[in-house]
Parts: structure tokens; sequence; C-alpha cells
């Protein structure tokens, strides 16, 4: 993993974005983990002034799934930088070596697992955005729903990846596996955002 991919969650927001800019990596799954973060921490937002001002169990509760969502959320920025380089390595092996085959299914193994795990966990972010739609005071609700949209964005960028590396899977049960599971969290990302961001009854 290059040097920036180890210390992008240290980088200055404008340097993170010129290398998103010109450098092949971070690409658009690390992109999708920072939205990603970045719209949970709306969420959180909502909910953390909401409990300054009147505080609740429950609320608290779900602070506490946030905080824990964010902390699983972000490693996998540096995850899919990694899970990317070696996917390219292995891509570009010597087209005589008996192994580049393996190596690329191999590869392409975690460079699609990694991004429908970050799914998974947007997934469970919308859901969390769901469910404190109703602990969320007025005053921060556009917070909450703009984070809402932007885990959304992020889950179906980073499904992307998905579609991009799944062919390169040594399969076809885990090719149709990879996609099957893309489609689900897809389709459930579009029914919370519909949900969340509804009227109210």
């Amino acid at each position: 993993m290059t040097q920036k991919a180890d210390s992008l969650w240290q980088q200055r927001l404008h340097d993170f974005r010129d290398a998103v800019a010109g450098e092949p990596m971070p690409g658009c799954g690390a992109t999708a983990v920072v939205s990603a973060d970045l719209g949970l921490a709306l969420v959180l937002k909502g909910l953390n002034l909401s409990q300054q001002h009147d505080a609740s169990a429950p609320r608290q509760a779900l602070i506490d799934e946030g905080n824990s969502l964010k902390q699983r959320l972000s490693p996998l920025a540096e995850k899919d930088v990694a899970a990317f380089e070696a996917f390219m390595a292995a891509v570009g092996r010597d087209g005589e070596d008996d192994d580049r085959t393996q190596a690329i299914h191999d590869a392409a193994d975690n460079a699609v697992e990694v991004p429908l795990e970050t799914a998974r966990l947007c997934d469970a972010a919308l859901a969390l955005s769901y469910q404190a739609k109703a602990h969320i005071e007025q005053q921060f609700t556009s917070d909450a729903i703009a984070g809402a949209r932007l885990i959304h964005a992020a889950l179906h960028g980073v499904l992307l990846n998905v579609d991009a590396n799944a062919g390169q899977l040594g399969s076809d049960a885990a090719r149709d596996q990879a996609r099957h599971a893309r489609e689900g969290l897809a389709q459930r990302a579009d029914a919370l955002l519909a949900t969340i961001t509804s009227a109210p009854d």
C-alpha cells in the first residue's frame, strides 16, 4: 500500500481531494467510504445535539451504535486501496506466469469482498438513519437526511467496484453470489432512503 493510502485519514481534506482528482488511488471505493463516514457523522450530529437537549436511553443506544459503525467503516478506505493495488499487481503479472490466473482470481475475491463489506456497513448506517428519524429534533432533520443521502450515494458508488471486478472471480457460483448480494444491497438501500426521506405521516 502506498504511503498516501496508509495516512488517508491524516491527510488534509484538500490533499485528499486533489489525490482523488489526479492519482490512480484513492479511487471510488475509498472515496465512497469517506463519503459514507461523513454522512454517518451528520446523522450522529442530529442524534448527539438532540441528546444534549433532552437525554434519552433509546437515543443514546443509537448514538453508541452509530459510533461503532463509524469505527468499523473508516478502515475500509485503506482496505479498498490495498485491495485494488493487489488486484492490479496480479493483472500486471507476466502473461507467461502459470500462477497469474489464480493470482487474479484470489485478488478479485478481495477486490469484491471489500466493497461488499463497505456496502453492508452503509446498509447498516441507513438502517440506523431510519431508526434515528424519530429521535432527532426538527432543527437537525436536514443534517440527518443529507447524511442518509450521502450514505446511500456511497453505497451505490462502492457497488460499482463489485460490478467492475466480479467478472474476474474464479467460478460462476462466486460471480453469481457477488452479483446477487450486490443487487440485494442496492434495492434495500433504495427502499430505506425512500422511507427516510418521505414526509411524516
